[in-house]
């Protein structure tokens, strides 16, 4: 067994056991895919309990199986040091890992859209602002909770946040694929040392998602942060994830990024040159209180050091007057 295994004691006793159940469980209908793995629908037969099943094809190639093994290793180490963590408030807001075996994570099934395809629900990709304050405030929270542990999310976007309606709460969220989680810097080593052994494990080189000046980069182009885009992974850090904040907010605002481009050199000359545009109905864009706009760019600060969230915390960007507004919010 590899060494990243993990396993909740509900599930399985150990990561041996946990492997055994996991390979009988009944897969059901695909629910999406992501870069490196297929997600099913899947039913114990002995207990009739379901799951979220996330299956990872191994490639044969040694250097890309062990960037493969390093991901699921983030991932194990991800939800292993969120399980542990006291009080649970995380489980509502995060993704809530049953197992992490091998080649494989059975996690709590969630079942509403992601928030990319909530968004293409509706007229011009763009979401009610009440909707948006309330969902934003969830991912914000659940940024808090991963900080609180010493992890970064650094793939933010919005197709890892799951909708999940519960009662009395239409815009319940939860935060899903952990598998590119960083340790905080000066934190504990949770996914660092995980990822290290599982590339001892995967036999190989790695291979590197190289940008400029060769430093590595994890995440999705759109919501990479500026100083990540300019510093490459030295410059990761809690700021970096509330700029992905910003970035989806806008996102879910306005049905579009705040900039595109179609390689990192083009999108950071775009962010560097330009400021995101917040066009009025007379302009053909939604209705958006000057409120939201100002907390979009207060995420969207270049500067991580004065960017909303880098000094204060979850506790600094829930505080802001717009997302104050969410609770009383229809």
């Amino acid at each position: 067994m590899l060494p990243f295994c993990f396993s909740t004691p509900a599930f399985a006793p150990d990561a041996d056991s946990a492997l055994l159940r996991a390979r009988a469980l009944n897969l059901g209908p695909e629910l999406g895919q992501g870069s490196i793995c297929r997600v099913f629908e899947a039913e114990c037969p002995a207990t009739q309990q379901r799951f979220a099943v996330k299956r990872v094809p191994l490639p044969a190639a040694l250097a890309a199986r062990r960037a493969v093994f390093e991901r699921l290793a983030r991932e194990a180490a991800a939800a292993a040091a969120l399980a542990a963590a006291p009080g649970g408030p995380c489980t509502e807001i995060i993704v809530r890992h049953h197992a992490c075996v091998y080649d494989s994570t059975e996690e709590e099934l969630y079942r509403g859209p992601c928030l990319a395809r909530l968004r293409r629900q509706h007229p011009g990709g763009q979401l009610p602002e009440a909707r948006v304050r309330r969902i934003v405030a969830a991912v914000a929270a659940a940024l808090g909770c991963l900080h609180g542990v010493g992890l970064l999310a650094v793939d933010l976007k919005a197709e890892n946040v799951v909708s999940d309606p519960a009662e009395g709460d239409p815009d319940r969220v939860v935060l899903v694929d952990l598998d590119l989680c960083h340790d905080v810097a000066g934190g504990r080593n949770h996914c660092g040392a995980a990822a290290a052994a599982a590339a001892a494990a995967g036999d190989g080189s790695g291979a590197a998602d190289a940008g400029a000046g060769g430093e590595r980069r994890w995440g999705t182009l759109e919501y990479l942060s500026y100083e990540v885009m300019q510093d490459g992974a030295a410059a990761y850090s809690p700021a970096s994830d509330w700029w992905a904040l910003g970035v989806l907010s806008y996102e879910l605002l306005y049905g579009r990024a705040p900039w595109s481009a179609p390689n990192l050199e083009a999108l950071l000359h775009r962010v560097a040159t330009f400021s995101p545009p917040f066009p009025g109905p007379e302009e053909g864009g939604p209705q958006v209180s000057p409120g939201m706009q100002q907390l979009v760019r207060s995420l969207l600060r270049h500067r991580p050091e004065v960017r909303l969230g880098s000094r204060g915390g979850v506790e600094e960007v829930l505080a802001h007057a717009a997302l104050q507004a969410s609770c009383g919010a229809a």
